[in-house]
């Protein structure tokens, strides 16, 4: 399980990042770095960590000692061994990104670098999630926000659509 889809579990909200929402993402990402901080010192050590996504992960997504103390550190930019509110959004926020890639692969059909949606693969995705359309509708959708009109999606005009 993401950081990302985590997030959406402890405040039951989706990640959003329209202006037309009444929640807005830092708010929620204070919410949970509220609950994230056992204590309520400002400071999630590696131990709250580790016990909060095993709370909101269940069983099979338990961190060792060692994986919390990775993912603490690596977040940490003022190398103090805990994690801020600013070092948790910004953890937060790369794992939305990681969210959105790995969907963009799903829908792209391809993992290289330069793999972009088409008509034909957006059809194929819309099909394995139930929603029959057609090559031309596919067509038009990506033409909303095909930014250069090459006809097909990249990863940046694929995180506008997605926003």
């Amino acid at each position: 399980m993401s950081f990302g889809k985590l997030f959406r579990n402890v405040t039951k909200t989706p990640i959003t990042t329209s202006p037309s929402c009444s929640t807005s993402t830092s708010d929620d990402i204070y919410q949970v770095f509220n609950y994230f901080d056992e204590n309520g010192d400002g400071k999630i050590t590696a131990s709250e960590f580790q016990n909060k996504i095993r709370k909101v992960g269940g069983e099979e997504h338990q961190l060792s000692d060692e994986e919390a103390e990775m993912v603490v550190r690596s977040s940490d930019a003022d190398g103090d061994g805990v994690l801020g509110l600013d070092d948790f959004a910004k953890m937060m926020k790369e794992g939305e990104v990681e969210e959105l890639k790995e969907a963009f692969v799903m829908y792209s059909g391809s993992k290289g670098c330069s793999s972009v949606i088409t008509p034909k693969s957006l059809k194929k995705m819309l099909k394995r999630l139930g929603q029959s359309t057609s090559v031309k509708d596919c067509k038009t959708m990506i033409g909303r926000f095909d930014v250069n009109g090459d006809g097909v999606l990249d990863f940046d005009e694929f995180r506008v659509m997605m926003s």
